[in-house]
Protein backbone atom coordinates (compact mmCIF):
# COMPACT_ATOMS: atom_id res chain seq x y z
CA UNK A 1 0.00 0.00 0.00
CA UNK A 2 3.04 2.36 0.70
CA UNK A 3 4.12 3.14 -2.64
CA UNK A 4 0.99 3.47 -4.17
CA UNK A 5 0.17 6.06 -1.73
CA UNK A 6 3.82 7.88 -2.74
CA UNK A 7 2.43 9.38 -5.94
CA UNK A 8 -0.97 10.52 -4.18
CA UNK A 9 0.81 12.66 -2.11
CA UNK A 10 2.86 14.31 -4.68
CA UNK A 11 -0.16 14.93 -6.34
CA UNK A 12 -1.81 16.53 -3.20
CA UNK A 13 1.45 18.38 -2.31
CA UNK A 14 1.15 19.76 -5.71
CA UNK A 15 -2.57 20.97 -5.54
CA UNK A 16 -1.37 22.74 -2.43
CA UNK A 17 1.26 24.73 -3.88
CA UNK A 18 -1.22 25.75 -6.55
CA UNK A 19 -4.01 26.80 -4.41
CA UNK A 20 -1.52 29.09 -2.04
CA UNK A 21 -0.24 30.69 -5.26
CA UNK A 22 -3.76 31.34 -6.75
CA UNK A 23 -4.23 32.80 -3.00
CA UNK A 24 -0.98 35.22 -2.58
CA UNK A 25 -2.38 36.81 -6.42
CA UNK A 26 -5.43 37.18 -4.96
CA UNK A 27 -7.40 39.59 -6.92
CA UNK A 28 -5.22 40.11 -9.96
CA UNK A 29 -5.25 36.65 -10.83
CA UNK A 30 -8.56 37.37 -12.35
CA UNK A 31 -7.23 40.94 -14.38
CA UNK A 32 -6.91 40.77 -18.07
CA UNK A 33 -3.52 42.37 -19.44
CA UNK A 34 -2.98 45.99 -19.56
CA UNK A 35 -0.97 47.98 -21.47
CA UNK A 36 0.31 51.75 -20.52
CA UNK A 37 -1.57 54.31 -21.91
CA UNK A 38 -2.26 58.14 -21.53
CA UNK A 39 -4.99 58.42 -24.26
CA UNK A 40 -8.10 57.31 -23.01
CA UNK A 41 -10.84 59.56 -21.88
CA UNK A 42 -10.56 60.71 -18.31
CA UNK A 43 -13.74 61.59 -16.70
CA UNK A 44 -13.80 63.28 -12.47
CA UNK A 45 -16.22 62.96 -10.80
CA UNK A 46 -16.72 65.94 -7.36
CA UNK A 47 -18.01 65.30 -4.05
CA UNK A 48 -20.68 66.10 -1.58
CA UNK A 49 -21.52 69.46 -1.05
CA UNK A 50 -23.35 70.40 2.15
CA UNK A 51 -27.03 72.04 1.57
CA UNK A 52 -26.19 71.06 -2.55
CA UNK A 53 -24.90 74.59 -2.84
CA UNK A 54 -22.44 73.35 -5.95
CA UNK A 55 -19.02 72.80 -6.87
CA UNK A 56 -16.85 74.56 -9.22
CA UNK A 57 -15.43 71.51 -11.18
CA UNK A 58 -12.47 73.91 -12.64
CA UNK A 59 -11.46 74.59 -8.56
CA UNK A 60 -11.90 70.60 -7.69
CA UNK A 61 -9.99 69.37 -10.90
CA UNK A 62 -8.31 71.93 -12.77
CA UNK A 63 -4.40 71.29 -10.60
CA UNK A 64 -5.24 67.34 -11.46
CA UNK A 65 -6.17 68.26 -14.94
CA UNK A 66 -3.14 70.45 -15.26
CA UNK A 67 -0.86 67.99 -14.06
CA UNK A 68 -2.07 65.01 -16.14
CA UNK A 69 -1.13 67.61 -19.01
CA UNK A 70 1.84 68.25 -18.20
CA UNK A 71 3.07 64.09 -18.05
CA UNK A 72 1.67 63.31 -20.99
CA UNK A 73 -2.01 62.52 -21.10
CA UNK A 74 -3.70 63.69 -24.63
CA UNK A 75 -7.10 62.40 -23.86
CA UNK A 76 -10.52 64.46 -23.05
CA UNK A 77 -10.21 65.04 -19.32
CA UNK A 78 -13.90 65.84 -18.38
CA UNK A 79 -15.33 66.68 -15.59
CA UNK A 80 -18.97 65.91 -13.99
CA UNK A 81 -21.76 67.51 -11.94
CA UNK A 82 -25.17 66.85 -10.48
CA UNK A 83 -25.76 69.91 -8.64
CA UNK A 84 -27.97 72.63 -10.04
CA UNK A 85 -25.12 75.27 -8.99
CA UNK A 86 -22.34 73.47 -10.17
CA UNK A 87 -20.20 75.72 -11.91
CA UNK A 88 -17.78 75.08 -14.89
CA UNK A 89 -18.16 71.48 -15.02
CA UNK A 90 -18.02 69.47 -18.83
CA UNK A 91 -21.17 68.10 -17.79
CA UNK A 92 -24.25 67.70 -15.50
CA UNK A 93 -25.75 64.49 -15.19
CA UNK A 94 -29.16 66.33 -14.64
CA UNK A 95 -29.13 65.89 -18.95
CA UNK A 96 -29.39 62.43 -17.97
CA UNK A 97 -32.00 62.08 -15.63
CA UNK A 98 -34.32 65.47 -15.05
CA UNK A 99 -35.68 64.02 -11.54
CA UNK A 100 -32.25 64.54 -9.69
CA UNK A 101 -32.22 67.21 -7.27
CA UNK A 102 -29.80 68.38 -4.61
CA UNK A 103 -30.54 65.86 -2.33
CA UNK A 104 -31.04 63.33 -4.17
CA UNK A 105 -28.92 59.97 -3.23
CA UNK A 106 -25.91 59.03 -4.61
CA UNK A 107 -26.62 56.03 -5.95
CA UNK A 108 -29.67 57.91 -7.86
CA UNK A 109 -26.90 59.88 -9.16
CA UNK A 110 -24.68 57.08 -10.08
CA UNK A 111 -27.83 55.44 -12.37
CA UNK A 112 -27.47 58.69 -14.25
CA UNK A 113 -24.21 58.25 -14.59
CA UNK A 114 -23.75 55.20 -15.70
CA UNK A 115 -25.99 56.12 -18.33
CA UNK A 116 -23.88 58.67 -19.75
CA UNK A 117 -20.95 56.84 -20.06
CA UNK A 118 -22.58 54.53 -21.56
CA UNK A 119 -24.61 56.37 -23.90
CA UNK A 120 -21.59 58.86 -24.85
CA UNK A 121 -18.39 56.26 -24.79
CA UNK A 122 -19.43 52.71 -24.07
CA UNK A 123 -21.71 52.19 -26.23
CA UNK A 124 -19.37 53.76 -29.47
CA UNK A 125 -16.61 51.33 -28.18
CA UNK A 126 -14.51 54.12 -26.40
CA UNK A 127 -12.94 52.64 -23.23
CA UNK A 128 -12.41 55.84 -20.50
CA UNK A 129 -10.48 56.09 -16.89
CA UNK A 130 -12.60 57.25 -14.02
CA UNK A 131 -11.28 59.16 -10.50
CA UNK A 132 -13.58 59.97 -7.99
CA UNK A 133 -13.02 62.37 -4.96
CA UNK A 134 -15.25 61.83 -1.88
CA UNK A 135 -18.62 60.78 -2.88
CA UNK A 136 -17.85 60.84 -6.52
CA UNK A 137 -16.03 58.10 -6.02
CA UNK A 138 -19.10 56.31 -4.63
CA UNK A 139 -21.04 57.15 -7.86
CA UNK A 140 -18.23 55.67 -10.16
CA UNK A 141 -17.78 52.60 -8.07
CA UNK A 142 -22.10 52.19 -7.87
CA UNK A 143 -22.11 52.80 -11.81
CA UNK A 144 -19.68 49.94 -12.30
CA UNK A 145 -21.44 47.46 -10.08
CA UNK A 146 -25.26 48.36 -10.78
CA UNK A 147 -23.99 48.13 -14.52
CA UNK A 148 -22.45 45.23 -14.19
CA UNK A 149 -25.06 43.05 -12.42
CA UNK A 150 -27.64 44.39 -14.63
CA UNK A 151 -29.97 45.89 -11.54
CA UNK A 152 -33.14 48.32 -12.64
CA UNK A 153 -32.33 51.77 -13.83
CA UNK A 154 -28.24 51.22 -14.12
CA UNK A 155 -27.14 51.21 -18.05
CA UNK A 156 -25.56 47.96 -19.49
CA UNK A 157 -22.14 47.05 -18.56
CA UNK A 158 -19.22 50.30 -18.63
CA UNK A 159 -16.05 50.05 -20.71
CA UNK A 160 -14.34 51.47 -17.62
CA UNK A 161 -10.80 50.72 -17.51
CA UNK A 162 -8.70 52.32 -14.79
CA UNK A 163 -10.70 53.63 -11.82
CA UNK A 164 -9.01 55.76 -9.06
CA UNK A 165 -10.84 57.23 -6.01
CA UNK A 166 -9.73 59.86 -3.34
CA UNK A 167 -10.98 60.17 0.28
CA UNK A 168 -14.13 57.87 -0.86
CA UNK A 169 -16.18 56.87 2.10
CA UNK A 170 -16.24 53.30 1.11
CA UNK A 171 -17.55 52.09 4.52
CA UNK A 172 -19.30 55.16 5.54
CA UNK A 173 -18.43 58.78 6.36
CA UNK A 174 -16.69 59.96 10.01
CA UNK A 175 -18.62 59.37 12.60
CA UNK A 176 -20.24 62.52 12.91
CA UNK A 177 -22.16 61.64 9.71
CA UNK A 178 -24.34 59.13 11.69
CA UNK A 179 -26.29 62.15 13.04
CA UNK A 180 -27.53 62.66 9.64
CA UNK A 181 -31.23 62.24 8.94
CA UNK A 182 -32.37 62.52 5.26
CA UNK A 183 -30.72 63.48 1.94
CA UNK A 184 -27.34 62.67 0.64
CA UNK A 185 -25.63 62.99 4.05
CA UNK A 186 -28.06 60.19 5.02
CA UNK A 187 -26.22 57.70 2.71
CA UNK A 188 -23.17 58.57 2.95
CA UNK A 189 -22.99 57.48 7.33
CA UNK A 190 -21.93 53.90 7.91
CA UNK A 191 -24.19 51.02 7.68
CA UNK A 192 -26.95 53.30 5.35
CA UNK A 193 -28.53 50.76 2.74
CA UNK A 194 -27.00 52.87 -0.08
CA UNK A 195 -23.69 51.80 1.09
CA UNK A 196 -24.65 47.99 2.40
CA UNK A 197 -25.79 48.18 -1.08
CA UNK A 198 -22.53 48.63 -2.63
CA UNK A 199 -20.13 46.76 -0.54
CA UNK A 200 -21.77 43.83 -1.84
CA UNK A 201 -18.70 43.50 -4.06
CA UNK A 202 -15.88 44.79 -3.29
CA UNK A 203 -14.44 44.79 -7.04
CA UNK A 204 -16.74 45.76 -9.66
CA UNK A 205 -15.81 44.96 -12.85
CA UNK A 206 -16.54 46.82 -16.20
CA UNK A 207 -17.57 45.02 -19.33
CA UNK A 208 -13.42 44.73 -20.28
CA UNK A 209 -12.18 44.91 -16.61
CA UNK A 210 -11.24 47.30 -14.16
CA UNK A 211 -8.24 48.00 -12.05
CA UNK A 212 -9.41 50.22 -9.03
CA UNK A 213 -6.81 52.10 -6.91
CA UNK A 214 -7.94 53.66 -3.31
CA UNK A 215 -6.27 56.97 -2.03
CA UNK A 216 -6.65 57.95 2.11
CA UNK A 217 -5.33 59.42 4.52
CA UNK A 218 -5.22 59.36 8.48
CA UNK A 219 -5.70 63.21 8.42
CA UNK A 220 -8.58 63.36 5.99
CA UNK A 221 -11.59 64.44 9.05
CA UNK A 222 -14.25 63.02 6.50
CA UNK A 223 -13.70 60.01 5.50
CA UNK A 224 -11.50 57.76 7.87
CA UNK A 225 -8.34 56.09 6.19
CA UNK A 226 -10.31 52.51 6.53
CA UNK A 227 -13.02 53.33 4.90
CA UNK A 228 -11.04 55.49 2.07
CA UNK A 229 -9.39 51.72 1.48
CA UNK A 230 -12.20 50.19 1.81
CA UNK A 231 -12.36 47.84 -1.22
CA UNK A 232 -10.33 44.52 -2.02
CA UNK A 233 -7.79 44.90 -4.29
CA UNK A 234 -4.33 44.35 -4.45
CA UNK A 235 -2.40 46.15 -1.47
CA UNK A 236 -0.31 48.01 -3.96
CA UNK A 237 -3.66 49.71 -5.09
CA UNK A 238 -4.70 50.55 -1.69
CA UNK A 239 -2.51 53.90 -0.63
CA UNK A 240 -2.47 55.50 2.70
CA UNK A 241 -1.25 59.30 3.37
CA UNK A 242 -0.71 60.81 6.72
CA UNK A 243 -0.89 64.44 5.51
CA UNK A 244 -3.49 65.04 3.34
CA UNK A 245 -6.80 66.82 4.27
CA UNK A 246 -9.92 65.35 2.58
CA UNK A 247 -9.70 68.25 -0.15
CA UNK A 248 -6.20 67.95 -0.66
CA UNK A 249 -5.92 64.81 -3.02
CA UNK A 250 -6.30 66.15 -6.31
CA UNK A 251 -3.52 69.41 -5.15
CA UNK A 252 -0.80 67.76 -3.58
CA UNK A 253 1.54 66.66 -5.81
CA UNK A 254 2.56 63.34 -4.35
CA UNK A 255 -1.08 61.74 -5.05
CA UNK A 256 -1.03 63.76 -8.14
CA UNK A 257 1.98 61.32 -9.05
CA UNK A 258 -0.08 58.18 -7.53
CA UNK A 259 -2.95 59.24 -9.41
CA UNK A 260 -1.14 59.81 -12.99
CA UNK A 261 0.58 56.14 -12.33
CA UNK A 262 -2.94 54.64 -11.53
CA UNK A 263 -4.52 55.79 -14.64
CA UNK A 264 -1.59 55.21 -17.09
CA UNK A 265 0.70 52.01 -15.85
CA UNK A 266 -0.59 48.43 -16.02
CA UNK A 267 -0.52 46.34 -12.80
CA UNK A 268 -0.64 49.42 -10.45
Amino acid sequence: MTPSRRPRRGLHALALVAVGLLATLGATACEPARTPAKDRVVIMVHGYSAFGNGVNCNSSFGTLSSALRSRGFTGDLVTVGFYDSDTNCSVNLRSWDSGISNSSAWKTIAKAFSKYVYETYTKKGITVDVVGHSMGGLIARGAVYGSESGQSGFSPKLLVEDAVTLGTPHKGAAWYSTGCLYGQCYQLKPGAEDIVWLNQNGNPQGAKGTDWTVLASTADDVTPADSGLYMVVPAARKVTYGNLEHSDYQQDATSIARIAQALSDPGL
